[in-house]
């Protein structure tokens, strides 16, 4: 009889499960999470996680596997669960930062990490706690308890995910998994924005507000009610108001203008420097085109062009390596200038070889393409930074572009040869043509001269006016006279310009419809229209692109009161706040008519000594409502000794207010759903280190802010009182050292 030999089964993997990206974790499906987060949280594991056949520092890995429903990708999401005991930092530095160093210990947390690595079987490791790269990493106390660390998207790539997903994703497990208080870090920026701060004058709250998250913790003294105030001045500043304080500040042209161009085309009124954001940002996502007025741009704001559709304009337009290099390296990134032109050098080098190897072919896809490089580059961030960054640059007469294959949706990178910058290498790079210098009297060399000090010129004045080239010709003609001496030969060159080229820019001369004065501007060549023709809208330049018009109001407006006027006093106060919190409130009870009380454990009256920082707060219990006062007893026991490192022995002695009743009675008789009662017992480890979430160290803060606790920001101990002070109240700046010998003003005095 023949039989059929089962054992390989007993070894074989499982295939894991697929959950959609944009509906993980649904409520719905997860049965019986309707209790703590420490419960729940373990149900998530049991139902939707793949244990890992490896270890991190000996914590143990499970993988969820995440497919985004709008394009296929999948990610893993991995949950790790840190034992406190066994941590090389049991103590939680977020905590002391957010308020919550009165928290006891808890025995586990929960690191919840979406790498950016493509690779779904790469294995993590102890250093990725550390990374700040990560898509998304989270990490939650047993408590329920936790901080969001970091969240990252990509945008303009369909093989990423955007953060506003992300964030609704990290927002729904919380919400799943009835986390109490999860807090984040605001220091987000987009070039040199702070977004906190631009968030809050567009909208009231910052980015992260949009989820809830609202004033977590004082800092440098900073109230709630401070920090209120302060947001209303900046959203209620009218735009009048605005370009009144400006004017005769040399900018009150180019904010007048600003205002009435958007104002022009706006359907609602702009009356505040919150519409008129909110009016910009509403379209400033929508991809790079060209716009001659800013009529086109609302018009174009709901036609947001496809990734494929924006790389084949911008084939035709192609950067150098070096403006490439410059712009990734005026970028908010960590490499230096020397470090992306080496990565962006080795990438040509790759797709060169791989041409020369393949009989011209060079296509070569991002995944071989990165793994190539990391040959010669170890730093897989930075490879990845300048892979994202590429769209079309040219470097040695040829060029290399990205683009997704139409078949395979996997992204492409290719090398060819630049046969129009090969054709026109050989043609002069002045704008001067050859029948002006025959029809004047001076020499090519002057002429060069003369043309190279208006370029030179107008370059200088656009980088003074953040991007804003345009000068009048009676100005360009007094600074370029300061260079050149012959007024005939100035007029000669002035007179020429009309859209001349000049290397990799274009200058251009239109009349300003406002002042009837007469305009040069200078633009890089790539920003030229389809046509090749440069309307007369080009020179008015607030109102061509919603970026740099909010980086413009950012800059100019918002950081451009200075002391002691009430705009530049609440500016300082929001860019202040850097911590949020948001609560989630308890819904067991409506989802299975369960009973919740908090219990808040209070010390012995022999041990209330002992306990010199304020209580923690009190531990949130789901049970049903028919259990005995006695079970409850043994149910507070149990969950407070698997939560807290301190309470491990703990025996619960007495439940405030149910003292002198029966233990058989139950519960519902003696107390309502939602009710707050004490705990006491025996038990407690009060000699562990692993005692406080702030650490076993009473420092004090007592700075001339007002700050009283440690808000994460830099501090200082006094030599003299031992007290903290914040370095930039003590007149330290932040890229100063501290002395090595510091005493506040009380010691000195």
């Amino acid at each position: 009889m023949e039989t059929t030999n089962l054992e390989p089964c007993k070894y074989r993997k499982r295939k894991p499960k697929l959950f959609g990206f944009h509906s993980f974790p649904n409520t719905g499906s997860m049965i019986g999470m309707c209790g703590h987060f420490r419960d729940n949280i373990r149900l998530l594991l049991q139902e939707c996680g793949e244990i890992q056949d490896y270890s991190v520092s000996g914590m143990p890995v499970w993988s969820t596997l995440l497919v985004s429903e709008n394009n296929g990708i999948e990610f893993s999401l991995y949950i790790i669960e840190e034992s406190v005991q066994h941590s090389l930092r049991p103590c939680c530095d977020h905590c002391k930062c957010v308020g919550w160093s009165h928290h006891f210990v808890s025995k586990r947390r929960y690191h919840m990490i979406i790498p950016l690595d493509d690779n779904l079987n790469r294995p993590l490791n102890k250093d990725s706690f550390e990374l700040h790269t990560h898509l998304l990493h989270g990490v939650i106390h047993c408590n329920g308890f936790g901080h969001l660390l970091c969240i990252n998207g990509i945008e303009e790539d369909p093989n990423y995910l955007e953060v506003s997903h992300i964030m609704d994703l990290w927002d729904r497990m919380c919400t799943t998994l009835q986390t109490r208080k999860i807090s984040v870090n605001d220091v987000s920026k987009q070039g040199s924005m702070e977004m906190r701060l631009l968030h809050c004058v567009a909208y009231g709250h910052s980015w992260f507000g949009k989820w809830g998250y609202k004033f977590g913790h004082e800092s440098f003294g900073v109230t709630e009610q401070k920090y209120n105030i302060a947001i209303q001045t900046l959203c209620t500043l009218k735009l009048d108001k605005i370009a009144n304080d400006f004017n005769n500040t040399g900018k009150d042209r180019e904010i007048q203008h600003l205002i009435r161009s958007y104002r022009e085309v706006s359907q609602t009124q702009l009356v505040t420097i919150s519409d008129l954001l909110q009016f910009i940002l509403s379209f400033k996502s929508t991809a790079p085109i060209q716009r001659k007025t800013t009529t086109a741009i609302v018009n174009n704001a709901s036609s947001k062009p496809s990734v494929r559709q924006h790389e084949c304009q911008t084939l035709d337009k192609p950067i150098s390596s070096a403006r490439l290099v410059s712009l990734l390296a005026n970028t908010d990134c960590r490499w230096p200038k020397r470090r992306l032109g080496y990565a962006i050098e080795v990438i040509v080098n790759v797709l060169k070889v791989k041409k020369a190897a393949t009989d011209g072919k060079s296509t070569m896809s991002r995944q071989d393409l990165r793994e190539a490089a990391r040959q010669y580059i170890g730093d897989t961030g930075l490879l990845d930074f300048v892979l994202k960054s590429i769209k079309s640059f040219t470097v040695d007469n040829q060029i290399v572009h990205r683009s997704i294959n139409p078949s395979t949706k996997l992204l492409e990178f290719t090398i060819h040869d630049d046969v129009n910058r090969a054709e026109s290498s050989t043609e002069s790079t002045t704008f001067l043509s050859s029948s002006m210098k025959s029809d004047s009297k001076w020499s090519d060399q002057r002429l060069e001269h003369a043309a190279e000090v208006v370029l030179n010129t107008l370059k200088e004045n656009k980088a003074m006016l953040n991007g804003r080239s345009a000068m009048s010709r009676e100005e360009l003609r007094v600074a370029t006279r300061l260079y050149i001496g012959d007024t005939g030969l100035i007029d000669f060159v002035l007179k020429s310009i009309d859209n001349s080229v000049f290397g990799d820019q274009i200058i251009f001369r239109i009349r300003n419809p406002s002042t009837k004065l007469i305009e040069f501007a200078i633009r890089d060549i790539i920003d030229q229209p389809e046509d090749g023709k440069f309307s007369d809208a080009l020179a008015l330049e607030p109102g061509l692109d919603p970026y740099e018009d909010v980086l413009f109001l950012y800059e100019n407006v918002i950081l451009g009161y200075s002391m002691p006027d009430s705009v530049c006093l609440a500016t300082r106060v929001v860019l202040d706040i850097k911590h949020f919190v948001k609560e989630w409130l308890f819904k067991g009870e409506e989802i299975n008519q369960q009973m919740t009380l908090t219990c808040r454990v209070l010390p012995s009256y022999e041990l209330e000594s002992e306990f010199t920082r304020p209580l923690p707060p009190g531990e949130l219990f789901v049970v049903p409502p028919r259990i005995t006062i006695g079970e409850l007893k043994g149910v507070v026991q149990c969950a407070l000794r698997d939560t807290y490192c301190v309470m491990g022995d703990f025996v619960v002695k007495q439940i405030g207010g149910l003292r002198m009743m029966d233990e058989e009675k139950e519960l519902w008789c003696a107390v309502e759903s939602g009710a707050h009662v004490w705990v006491r017992g025996r038990g407690l480890d009060l000699g562990t280190k692993l005692r406080y979430e702030g650490g076993a160290d009473n420092w004090r803060v007592n700075c001339v802010c007002g700050a009283r606790d440690d808000d994460g920001e830099r501090m200082v101990a006094c030599d003299g009182c031992q007290v903290w002070k914040h370095t930039r109240c003590s007149d330290i700046n932040d890229d100063e050292a501290a002395p090595m010998v510091f005493l506040c003003a009380n010691c000195r005095s």
